[in-house]
């Protein structure tokens, strides 16, 4: 991979990162998140910017802590092309990973979901 290639990487996942933990009721801040997970919030800061290269493990307990599957947080080629927005009212009675089920659920039936129709 690139460098540029995995300099956008790094960013979605900051991106990524940031919605999930601000999206939470109440919102997370840094320094909670780097106490769950086990870093600093200097780190989860440069996380969110991209430009600190997130070690796996750590991924994964972040995803843990913001109450999402890891891949949620990894960048997908459906995600770049339309992003789905959830009503307002509805997010704010669903947990980030019910948000997140919703938008895969969302995005597969865009791709065509057979229908019950007789051809």
């Amino acid at each position: 991979m690139q460098r540029d290639g995995a300099d956008a990487l790094y960013r979605e996942i900051g991106q990524a990162v940031r919605t999930l933990r601000m999206r939470r009721l109440p919102k997370m801040g840094q320094q909670a998140l780097a106490s769950a997970v086990g870093v600093s919030r200097a780190s989860i800061a440069n996380i969110e910017r991209g430009h600190h290269r997130v070690q796996l493990h750590v991924l994964y307990n972040i995803a843990m802590v913001l109450d999402v599957e890891p891949h949620d947080l990894m960048p997908h080629a459906d995600r770049q092309v339309k992003k789905t927005r959830l009503p307002q009212d509805l997010t704010k009675e669903l947990s980030a990973r019910e948000v997140a089920a919703v938008d895969r659920l969302i995005r597969s039936g865009s791709k065509g979901v057979p229908s019950n129709e007789k051809s």
